[in-house]
C-alpha cells in the first residue's frame, strides 16, 4: 500500500498530459514521461514493472490516435503506469436509487444554443481526489458551490468535500450518492468551508463543528431534483437556468487516458463507475457534446475537462442526473 501511495501522491503534481509524437519509440516516450512525471521507483525491478505498463498504455494511445476516425485524443498522464488494481481507487460512485416512476423535479425554460461554465467566475479551480473513491463528494460539493457563489454576488466559496466524506451516510473513500450528500446537508445545517475542514483523501471520524456558521445551506424541502432519463432538453435547460449538474458513468477504460476531442467510445465497464458534473454543452462540427467537469486534478484530460458525446446516453451519462437548491 504505502509503494501505491507514493507513486500516486508523485504522480498527481504533474502538470500536463505527455504529448505522443508521431513514430516515436517506447524507450523515447518513455524518457519523456519520466521527465514530465518524477516518479520515485525503489527498485530495478519496480522500474521495469512500471514501464511494462507504460508500454502496453502507449501502444494503446499510439494505435488509438492513427486511428483517422476517432473522434477524440489519448495521451499519456498519471495513470499511464498505474495497474488496474491501483486505478480503481479513482472510481467511488454508487449506482444511484432515483424516485418509483421519475419524472423531471426542475421547470423546464427555452435552451440556449451553447452553454460553457468552465470559465465563470464562479467556477471553482478543478480539485483533485487523489488516492480515495470520493469522486461523489467533489461532484456534489462543485454544484454547491456553483449555486451559492451565484446567489451571493458571484462570491466563489470553498466548501469541505471532507465533511460529506466523514458525515454523510455514504462510505466514504469506498463510494457514495451526491443525493445522500445532499440530503444530509439538508438536515444537518449545511456544508463546512474547506478552510475549516481540509481534505486528506481518507475518511475519518466526523469532526463538524461548525453548524452555526456553515460555508452553504440546502433546501430542507427538496434537496435532490432529479431529472428523467435521458431528458437532454430539460438538463440543457437547468444549465441554461445557471445550475450544473451531477452525473454517473461507468467509464470506458480510454477514458484514463483521454486528453482532447469529443469523447465517444462505447465499451462501458461497471466497475468504472464516476461521477462528474455537466458544466456545459455545445456542439463541434455538428457533433454535440455535455462538458464535463472531472476531479482527478488540471494535469488530467483537457485542463480537467472533458467533452463527452451529447444524446446517446453514453456509459449512463443521461440516465441519473440530479441538482440541487441551495439557499
Amino acid at each position: 500500500m504505502g509503494k501505491i501511495l507514493l507513486l500516486v501522491s508523485m504522480l498527481m503534481v504533474s502538470c500536463w498530459a505527455v504529448e505522443i509524437r508521431e513514430g516515436e519509440d517506447v524507450d523515447t516516450a518513455w524518457q519523456i514521461y519520466l521527465a514530465e512525471f518524477p516518479i520515485k521507483i525503489q527498485t530495478k525491478s519496480e522500474l521495469w514493472f512500471r514501464k511494462s505498463i507504460f508500454s502496453e498504455t502507449h501502444n494503446n494511445i499510439v494505435k488509438h490516435n492513427a486511428n483517422k476516425d476517432a473522434t477524440f485524443q489519448m495521451g499519456h498522464n498519471q495513470f499511464s503506469v498505474m495497474t488496474e488494481e491501483e486505478k480503481q481507487q479513482f472510481f467511488g460512485a454508487l449506482l444511484p436509487v432515483p424516485p418509483v416512476n421519475i419524472s423531471s423535479h426542475v421547470s423546464s425554460r427555452q435552451v440556449a444554443t451553447a452553454v460553457d461554465y468552465r470559465t465563470h467566475a464562479c467556477m471553482s479551480p478543478v480539485r483533485n481526489q487523489g488516492y480515495c473513491g470520493s469522486c461523489w463528494a467533489f461532484s456534489a460539493t462543485a454544484v454547491v458551490e456553483f449555486q451559492k457563489c451565484r446567489k451571493s454576488g458571484l462570491t466563489r466559496v470553498d466548501l469541505s468535500e471532507q465533511h460529506l466524506i466523514d458525515c454523510s451516510r455514504a462510505n466514504g473513500c469506498s463510494g457514495g450518492w451526491e443525493d445522500e450528500a445532499w440530503q444530509y446537508l439538508a438536515s444537518n445545517s449545511g456544508q463546512d468551508l474547506e478552510s475549516r475542514y481540509p481534505y486528506t483523501a481518507r475518511a475519518a471520524t466526523c469532526n463538524f463543528q461548525n453548524a452555526n456558521s456553515p460555508g452553504a445551506q440546502i433546501s430542507s424541502t427538496s434537496p435532490v431534483q432529479w431529472i428523467s432519463p435521458r431528458d437532454t432538453n430539460t438538463m440543457m435547460s437547468v444549465l441554461t437556468g445557471g445550475r450544473i449538474l451531477s452525473i454517473y458513468m461507468q467509464l470506458p477504460n480510454t477514458f484514463m487516458n483521454y486528453k482532447g476531442g469529443i469523447f465517444s467510445d462505447t465499451a462501458c465497464v461497471a466497475n468504472n463507475a464516476h461521477a462528474m458534473n455537466i458544466v456545459g454543452y455545445g456542439s463541434l462540427n455538428g457533433v454535440p457534446y455535455w462538458v464535463v467537469r472531472n476531479s482527478w486534478g488540471a494535469s488530467w484530460g483537457a485542463s480537467g475537462y472533458v467533452l463527452v458525446r451529447r444524446g446517446v446516453d453514453l456509459c449512463m451519462i443521461e440516465g441519473y442526473v440530479r441538482t440541487t437548491n441551495v439557499l
